[in-house]
């Protein structure tokens, strides 16, 4: 019987394949959502200004209209990689060991030990995910298939997405074996001095 409900606990503790691709839907709606913004904004603010003119060549262009021009691809370089990695490791390296999407549905990111991820680790999660554009995004499926319902990037990053509840529980049994344990030693340390 115990070894039954154990098996189940464990079973509970990994978010399976469909709630991960849910909290992912979430995230990329907020972040296309936040991002178009700013695109948008910033789109605006070149044809307000007149730097989308095509009627006259660059070297009839303005110096405002050259350097915004020059400044533009760094601006949706800084949209497409450098917002995006910080979204996913500032929010799974923070208190809550999640993004908005992970929060809403109750799973949390955790290493191989099942402690919070450091910024260096959210990090590297986030850029092996990139590995998934190589492999036609099978690296997101593989999550479906692996014991512990890992992605590719979790297996590089050593990380797991967990139920929020069944690592509290996780935790709650580690801290009863750890009270035991120290009785126990007690114990043992008592019953050394009596003989």
């Amino acid at each position: 019987m115990y070894q039954k409900n154990a098996r189940n606990e464990w079973k509970d503790l990994y978010a399976g394949f469909w709630k991960r691709f849910l909290a992912t839907c979430i995230d990329l709606f907020i972040l296309i959502l936040g991002l178009g913004s700013i695109a948008g904004i910033v789109i605006l603010i070149g044809n307000l200004s007149g730097y989308f003119d095509s009627t006259h060549t660059y070297e009839e262009s303005t110096t405002g209209e050259q350097i915004f021009g020059a400044l533009l691809p760094f601006v949706f370089l800084l949209l497409r990689v450098v917002i995006p990695w910080l979204y996913f490791s500032l929010f799974e390296y923070s208190k809550y060991q999640a993004t908005p999407g992970k929060m809403l549905l109750g799973i949390v990111a955790v290493d191989r030990n099942y402690r919070p991820l450091s910024f260096g680790r959210a990090s590297g999660r986030y850029w092996a995910k990139w590995l998934n554009e190589f492999t036609l995004y099978i690296g997101y499926m593989v999550a479906g298939w692996t014991t512990h319902k890992q992605g590719m990037h979790d297996l590089v990053a050593s990380t797991y997405v967990v139920n929020k509840h069944a690592l509290q529980r996780l935790h709650q049994q580690q801290r009863e074996y750890e009270e035991q344990l120290q009785e126990y030693n007690n114990q043992m340390a008592a019953q050394k001095h009596i003989l």
